[in-house]
């Protein structure tokens, strides 16, 4: 629920109320409070809480994602007794437990899950609230968190990372790349700002920021005897060894649909679910791998290598999405950069 009181502006839940402005409650809205809580100060008059106690939220979220308050006292620098007494205080004030307590380690609660994904969207606008200041003098420092497919590590994303850099030169950029559920998940734990990834399914809670069709490339070393073909067939390719992405790589399943539409047997001779491990085997011999259009050099010799486009008749496509949680505000730095990615992703 959101309300005004004193013209502050305070959101509810359940029995918690949360307030966005700087300094104890009592302070901020004129409230009495009575906690022994260093951070954060819940007061018994309606428990509010300020931007002032975001190290705890990060406490909490560290013990969310590291599963045990041990190993998140570790990252935090700080004793498991002192950040387990202000877990139960945190717990004691709200009335519910955030954590299942078990031998291996801490589960979230069902009210947990709730307060994590409060206190997650509560520091990401407080990290765009600081973005947002930082633009009143110049963009001069910051970060961008992203998760990518594995496919864009090749060339677009270092070539976009170069050229957002070179006008940004005090921005930070934090690349995760990882599977399709692992970027997902991180996109809606607010670990990331935006996720660049092959082949996304549909989502409510995603917003679509670019969306390009991708076909397919053969990718082969620079002396390769197709090499010098403007495009290709695939019955072209199957004349030599294939080097294949294996099943857990959505590639592959395009991969093989284009192959079984002919006549021709395969002879595989490497799977990988690296698509650079499969870019470099083919590098020193006479091999053929494939990647889409995006995560290939399609206009040039790139390490000893060249990627030239698949040309089949009723090929299948697959799309290529740039995303971000739904009703996120980007950090100003994140927008500029999805901007840049934007104008280098080839059709």
């Amino acid at each position: 629920m959101v309300r005004m009181l004193h013209g502050v502006l305070l959101v509810s839940i359940g029995a918690v109320v949360l307030s966005p402005l700087q300094g104890e409650c009592h302070v901020c809205i004129g409230l009495a409070a009575d906690s022994a809580m260093p951070c954060p100060v819940f007061c018994n008059a309606g428990a509010f809480v300020s931007l002032t106690y975001l190290r705890l939220f990060a406490c909490i979220d560290e013990i969310a994602r590291a599963g045990s308050i041990r190993k998140a006292a570790q990252t935090l620098y700080i004793t498991p007794s002192a950040l387990d007494r202000r877990l139960q205080e945190l717990e004691q004030q709200i009335g519910a437990p955030l954590f299942e307590r078990h031998a291996r380690g801490m589960r979230v609660t069902a009210a947990g899950e709730i307060f994590l994904h409060h206190i997650r969207a509560h520091r990401a606008d407080a990290e765009r609230v600081r973005t947002e200041i930082e633009q009143l003098k110049g963009l001069q420092r910051g970060t961008v968190t992203l998760a990518a497919s594995q496919a864009l590590t090749f060339s677009v994303l270092p070539d976009a990372l170069n050229a957002f850099q070179r006008d940004n030169p005090g921005i930070r950029v934090v690349v995760r790349i990882d599977s399709h559920m692992a970027i997902l998940r991180a996109l809606r734990e607010f670990a990331v700002d935006v996720a660049a990834l092959y082949s996304m399914p549909p989502a409510d809670d995603l917003s679509v920021l670019h969306v390009l069709d991708q076909g397919l490339c053969a990718v082969m070393a620079a002396d390769h005897p197709l090499a010098g073909e403007p495009s290709l067939r695939m019955r072209q390719c199957l004349q030599y060894p294939l080097a294949l992405p294996d099943a857990s790589l959505g590639l592959r399943s395009l991969i093989d649909g284009v192959i079984a539409r002919g006549s021709t047997a395969p002879r595989v001779m490497l799977e990988s679910n690296s698509l650079e491990m499969l870019r470099t085997y083919v590098r020193g011999n006479d091999a053929i791998s494939f990647q889409i259009p995006a995560g290939a050099s399609l206009e040039r010799t790139y390490d000893g290598v060249v990627a030239r486009r698949i040309e089949e008749r009723g090929l299948a496509r697959r799309q290529l999405t740039v995303a971000q949680l739904r009703g996120r505000h980007l950090p100003l730095a994140a927008a500029r950069f999805v901007e840049v990615l934007k104008a280098r992703l080839p059709a």
